[in-house]
Parts: C-alpha cells; sequence; structure tokens
C-alpha cells in the first residue's frame, strides 16, 4: 500500500471520530438540564454550539444552575 493511500485512510478516520466526538458532546450537553439563557441577561444559549458550550459558565448550588454568558461573567470578574 502506498503511503498516499495510507494517509489518506488515516485521515478520513481521524474525521470520522471528531464528528462522532462532536455528536456525543451535542447529545451530552442536550441531555443535560440547563436554562435556556443567561441568568443575568437573558441572551439566549443555544444548546447545539459548541462555541457557547465552551465558554459559557454554568454555576451549580445544590439542585439549581445558573448559566452565565461570557461578557456578565467578565463583568462579574471585574467588580
Amino acid at each position: 500500500m502506498s503511503n498516499n493511500l495510507k494517509r489518506k485512510i488515516k485521515r478520513k478516520k481521524l474525521l470520522k471520530d471528531e464528528k462522532k466526538a462532536e455528536k456525543e458532546l451535542q447529545n451530552k450537553i442536550s441531555n443535560i438540564f440547563l436554562p435556556d439563557n443567561c441568568s443575568l441577561c437573558n441572551k439566549v444559549f443555544d444548546k447545539k454550539n459548541r462555541d457557547m458550550a465552551m465558554n459559557w459558565m454554568v454555576i451549580a448550588e445544590g439542585e439549581t444552575k445558573a448559566l452565565i454568558c461570557p461578557s456578565c461573567w467578565e463583568k462579574s470578574n471585574k467588580s
């Protein structure tokens, strides 16, 4: 088998694994009970958006969960 073909197969497998991991992350995020918007400014939170999932903050105190957008998080850290 040529190196080019091996590289092509390896790349295809890598892309397939990345896609599978992305879907698993989306499923896990959507299964967690979180509010649909920021607890401070009511900005909408899209549970299927990976960037939002990685940048927004979740504060859990017992059974209650607060979801905070990055801009509100910055404001709260400054004060």
